[in-house]
């Protein structure tokens, strides 16, 4: 069985606060001096990027001469014959030090990868959909020279988007494993996400949507026993604590983001609060393209089944 509790950094007793919060999320960025780098990151083994990355390459070659351009090892071994000007930092544990801002081309999944190689302070990211509708992409390609050069300008606004700090911990208490998430992880039964991961398989598990300007760290659990046990919204301030129960039978599998896989036994527990590094990302700036229109397109939020079962009838489906 697992077992898990929680750590408050703030206690009260015999107190009753009312507070009125004015919510605003808009943030500004404002650089301290021109960016001079930027690290285009792609979808990789796909050609409808590779082509993007090559024209926008281009164009950042010629009207911003004085930015320098990185790619990733890879991208530059396919590349470097066709844009020869990009550069490689063999080392990512310098991207912090060097990047000013990223530049991503692909889907939700090219995000959270660029989000792994910060560990620490992430550089505001603008990111490109191309042909898919993601939701972490609030620019189309087509308009690549306005969102690229607004950045560049610092005429834009960020959304910062929480991530949380996941680490393992031996029976004495050692750290074993540290991790900053974008979406969340999930230990067999149970999904601890973000906002941002409330979307994606917490949702399917019966989670609720939650909007990413709300700091907020989620419980989903996944076909539980125990009718009682229901998804659970927990303040930003809590310290999620994970184990196995001592009469447990065997060990639990820890999946974070998806990716990384580990056995926890008895003894061992994880331990998860909110990063304080969470990922600038560039909103674009119109009423047109929003949180709410996102969810309506891609999940069919609150719609009528009717309009499905005509699209259902126009294609043939064999089994």
């Amino acid at each position: 069985m697992l077992k898990f509790f929680l750590l408050y950094y703030l206690e009260f007793s015999y107190l009753s606060i009312y507070l009125k919060i004015i919510l605003n999320s808009d943030y500004h960025l404002k650089w301290k001096r021109t960016p001079r780098t930027v690290l285009i990151v792609k979808k990789p083994k796909d050609n409808t990027t590779e082509e993007a990355l090559i024209t926008i390459a281009n164009w950042l070659h010629k009207e911003y001469p004085n930015i320098n351009i990185i790619v990733e090892q890879e991208v530059a071994n396919n590349l470097i014959k066709k844009i020869p000007f990009i550069h490689v930092l063999h080392d990512k544990k310098e991207y912090p030090k060097i990047v000013d801002f990223v530049i991503t081309l692909g889907g939700d999944g090219t995000i959270l990868h660029t989000s792994s190689l910060f560990p620490k302070e992430v550089p505001p990211i603008i990111s490109f959909s191309l042909g898919t509708l993601g939701f972490l992409l609030p620019y189309n390609i087509k308009h690549y020279k306005e969102g690229i050069s607004n950045v560049i300008k610092g005429n834009v606004k960020l959304l910062l988007r929480m991530r949380i700090a996941v680490s393992i911990h031996d029976k004495n208490d050692e750290v074993i494993k540290l991790n900053e998430l974008d979406q969340g992880f999930k230990i067999i039964f149970l999904i601890v996400a973000t906002p941002t991961g409330s979307t994606a398989y917490s949702l399917s598990a019966g989670g609720p949507i939650v909007h990413p300007s709300v700091q907020s760290l989620l419980l989903t659990p996944i076909c539980p026993r125990s009718l009682s046990f229901r998804p659970a919204l927990l303040p930003p301030y809590s310290t999620i604590h994970l184990s196995l129960d001592d009469k447990s039978r065997g060990s639990v599998v820890v999946n974070i983001d998806g990716k990384d896989y580990y056995d926890l036994n008895i003894g061992e527990y994880v331990e998860v609060q909110m990063s304080p590094y969470p990922i600038p990302c560039i909103n674009q700036e119109t009423k047109k393209i929003t949180w709410k229109k996102h969810i309506n397109s891609l999940l069919k939020w609150n719609q009528k089944f009717e309009g499905f079962a005509n699209q259902l009838n126009h294609h043939t489906y064999s089994f």
